[in-house]
């Protein structure tokens, strides 16, 4: 699979991945990561977990790599794996590997697939995730995508369901967030610790 480094980009082939992981006591996988500093976030305070971002947006992964490849005191977090894939192409290596999936303030595509319960998000979520994983969702609730209403709990809880049995998951949670809920994303203090809009969130269990 295409792995991105401050360098630019590197093949890593299987065996090294599975060494890699085999490092570290689970793996979280953040589909869309955008400029990736979540995963860098999560990884600084888990050192056990390897967190991997996942973006076809190379340019930005580059330098998300280069800010986790900074040695620990200046913010850098070597458990930290950036890889440049659609999310609708996930490179084989991420099959079935996930312990927890996260899908913060996504857009475009998947943004659609999560609000209409797309069945192509369900063989997404079945191609990586481990035979006892979480996900967890957070939307933006008030910057829907043309042709879509602002989600609520309510009717993401009501779309996704299906889909999320069909990837071997059930809802444990759709609720309205507080600010202090949000995850620790970038978009998450543009667009919501400092204008106030209103968050959806969602757990499910595998």
């Amino acid at each position: 699979m295409e792995v991105i480094t401050r360098r630019g980009p590197r093949r890593m082939e299987l065996a090294e991945f599975q060494e890699l992981r085999a490092r570290y006591s689970s793996t979280l996988v953040d589909l869309g990561t955008g400029d990736g500093a979540w995963p860098r976030r999560f990884a600084r305070d888990y050192a056990n977990v390897l967190a991997i971002g996942v973006d076809s947006d190379r340019s930005a992964l580059r330098e998300a790599a280069k800010l986790a490849e900074r040695k620990p005191a200046r913010g850098g977090a070597m458990n930290a794996l950036y890889v440049a894939a659609r999310v609708e192409e996930l490179p084989s290596e991420l099959h079935s590997i996930a312990d927890w999936i996260t899908i913060y303030f996504p857009w475009a595509a998947l943004l659609k697939a999560i609000l209409s319960g797309d069945e192509q998000l369900a063989e997404i979520l079945n191609t990586i995730a481990a035979p006892r994983s979480r996900l967890s969702i957070v939307l933006n609730a008030e910057a829907a995508p043309e042709g879509f209403e602002n989600p609520t709990p309510e009717s993401v809880g009501t779309s996704l369901t299906p889909t999320l049995v069909a990837a071997g998951f059930r809802l444990t949670r759709s609720e309205w967030l507080d600010k202090p809920q949000a995850p620790a994303t970038t978009w998450a203090g543009r667009l919501v610790k400092g204008s106030g809009r209103a968050m959806v969130g969602l757990d499910a269990q595998r």
